[in-house]
């Protein structure tokens, strides 16, 4: 009976004599630490708790920590290892902000840190592959790059493709971001939806959602190439005839046959005729769909 009452005050003078967690005593020291810092709303951190004595040693194992966060989860309470330590994981469960994370036992100060829950991107590019599209139709690559605030690649965030005309192979469903911060969609455009382009270009994009939920836009112009159509116009001055290349549809060469038996190649030359007279002019204008020719004739009247 009595070594049980001395075993009880024992108890007592450290931890209380009953069936309570032990909690830091006066004095004690607490500190918190998180990694990383920065996690996606269903994303986790590391939390550490260190516990000290006013010593400097560590509290005793098994000392009751109760932990709290003002977003996410994490367990309520851990109790320290033989190096005073505590190691709890804090949960992101969709709600998004700054979350404040508290550590208390016994009548030590509370320790705090804070954990940004949901990392926003920061900027987003986009590139197409190939930029110009045939008029006949054809497919383009699409790549977006999504960075967080401190230009990190950001993994993990959904992007949404868009375009005027075409069909996403997504069928414009949102694209999640691989560890590089990329995300790939593939549109195909046909020869009946580019005839409704209204000109030789029309746009696709990227969404993402940024800071405060406003969205980021990229926008790119796809060229719509189309088959080219040969025209020109001239300037006479004498025996000198300046041409200038009208043609539509991008060529990217030319045949100039100037009727006298000389030619070039050029987008748009001059030329000097011998003599005076009407000489009909053939341009034959080419790209990568085909060519086109046009005749004019032009008259050469005067001395230069």
């Amino acid at each position: 009976m009595r070594k049980g009452l001395l075993a009880c005050l024992l108890v007592l003078a450290l931890f209380g004599c009953d069936s309570t967690s032990p909690v830091a005593p006066e004095g004690a020291l607490v500190d918190i630490s998180v990694s990383p810092d920065r996690i996606t709303s269903d994303g986790e951190a590391a939390v550490t708790v260190l516990a000290r004595k006013s010593t400097g040693f560590p509290v005793n194992p098994g000392t009751v920590v109760f932990l709290s966060t003002t977003r996410g989860l994490i367990a309520e309470r851990g109790e320290t290892d033989e190096t005073g330590r505590v190691r709890a994981t804090l949960y992101g469960n969709g709600a998004v902000g700054t979350a404040t994370v508290k550590a208390t036992t016994g009548a030590a100060e509370d320790a705090e840190v804070e954990v940004q829950i949901g990392i926003f991107a920061g900027s987003v590019t986009l590139q197409t592959t190939p930029s110009t599209v045939a008029e006949t139709g054809g497919t383009i690559d699409l790549l977006a790059l999504v960075r967080d605030d401190l230009g990190e690649p950001l993994p993990d965030v959904l992007v949404n493709f868009t375009s005027q005309i075409g069909v996403l192979e997504t069928g414009g469903d949102f694209v999640r971001t691989d560890g590089g911060g990329r995300a790939t969609d593939v549109l195909t455009v046909e020869e009946g939806e580019l005839d409704t382009v209204n000109g030789d270009t029309f746009m696709v994009g990227v969404e993402v959602s940024g800071n405060d939920g406003a969205l980021l836009i990229r926008e790119q112009t796809v060229t719509v190439q189309r088959r080219p159509m040969a025209d020109f116009t001239t300037s006479v001055s004498g025996l000198t005839v300046v041409f200038d290349d009208t043609s539509t549809g991008r060529p990217t060469s030319w045949r100039w046959e100037f009727g006298d038996g000389n030619s070039s190649t050029l987008q748009n030359p001059s030329h000097t005729y011998a003599v005076p007279g009407t000489y009909t002019v053939t341009l034959t204008a080419r790209n990568s769909l085909g060519e086109d020719t046009r005749s004019k004739i032009v008259a050469v009247t005067g001395n230069n």
